[in-house]
């Protein structure tokens, strides 16, 4: 993530831009394939394990039947009714060792989750992630639609150049081995987020977590920083990411700002797995410098230069 974001920061820098994106263009607009649709992901169908799986684990038939009330009620002594639905019976017939074995622990983080209780979910998806930490997905980066500008001649060089950017950033782009975040390490935690919901059906698991807003001067820890750093990743220190390009800031390095917004994780687990088969992890990545000067083959000044870049990874 570090540097993604990076090659693109040093190229808006010279007036071009060179980034890893994805498989999808920057000019479009509409979802991706597998990406999963924030605006009904709780609506949406999901196939990925069966009804049967999740039912058939405890089903409310086995507690009725156990101990029906027509039992109850044919037998007329007090004992009679005590000895024809004992205690102990209604408890063997449906017990939580018998719900445990039908679902084993294989079937990890556990059989399903629905809840709004942020610790609750978060543990659900720091295990599935844990899981899956090494699946195969693609990142995508996008510059959003007139969001280059600044003070002066450098906010109309831009503005003339942001076609040019953005086919920098369609052309640039491939697919990584690894799930954002580090779970063993940098675990996201309730102080993260603003809301999470855990849906479980026909044994799926559907998660929604929105993480709050970020905000970096030029010394931010791209795997550690803060709630986005956790959850999807961010640039992380400036100077770091400029040596790659090998651009330097030669002033104003205390005017830059890195605003992290509109982050989110949205993930499909299957309950029998305890993986991830699905899943969406986004921030905006919004840029300002007050009043630098930039050097990379040629010198630079930027004045009240913003950008910004929509950042995805889709499995």
């Amino acid at each position: 993530m570090k540097r993604i974001l990076a090659l693109i920061l040093a190229g808006l820098m010279i007036f071009s831009f060179a980034a890893c994106g994805g498989s999808k263009s920057s000019e479009e607009t509409t979802l991706g394939e597998n990406e999963l649709n924030p605006d009904n992901f709780f609506d949406e169908d999901v196939t990925d394990a069966p009804a049967a799986d999740a039912t058939t684990a405890a089903p409310a038939a086995d507690a009725t039947t156990a101990a029906p009330a027509a039992d109850a009620t044919t037998a007329a002594p007090a004992a009679d009714a005590t000895t024809a639905a004992p205690a102990a019976d209604a408890t063997t017939a449906a017990p939580a060792a018998d719900a445990t074995t039908a679902a084993p622990t294989t079937k990890a983080p556990s059989a399903g989750l629905t809840s709004t209780d942020k610790a609750e979910v978060l543990a659900y998806y720091n295990a599935a992630l844990a899981k899956s930490k090494n699946t195969k997905c693609t990142q995508t980066m996008r510059l959003v639609d007139g969001s280059l500008g600044g003070d002066g001649a450098v906010g109309a060089i831009l503005k003339v150049l942001e076609p040019a950017a953005k086919n920098a950033l369609a052309k640039n782009s491939h697919e990584r081995d690894n799930l954002p975040g580090q779970p063993d390490k940098y675990p996201l935690t309730v102080a993260d987020v603003k809301s999470a919901k855990a849906v479980s059906s026909n044994g799926v698991t559907k998660i929604r977590i929105d993480l709050n807003q970020q905000v970096d001067g030029p010394n931010g820890d791209g795997d550690n920083g803060g709630p986005v750093a956790r959850g999807v990743g961010t640039l992380g220190s400036i100077d770091n990411a400029l040596s790659e390009m090998g651009a330097t800031l030669t002033d104003g390095r205390d005017t830059v700002k890195l605003t992290y917004n509109d982050a989110y994780i949205m993930v499909e687990i299957n309950e029998s797995t305890g993986k991830i088969t699905k899943g969406t992890w986004h921030q905006m990545t919004n840029i300002f410098i007050g009043n630098a000067k930039a050097k990379l083959g040629i010198s630079a000044t930027l004045k009240n230069f913003k950008g910004q870049v929509e950042f995805k990874v889709v499995i």
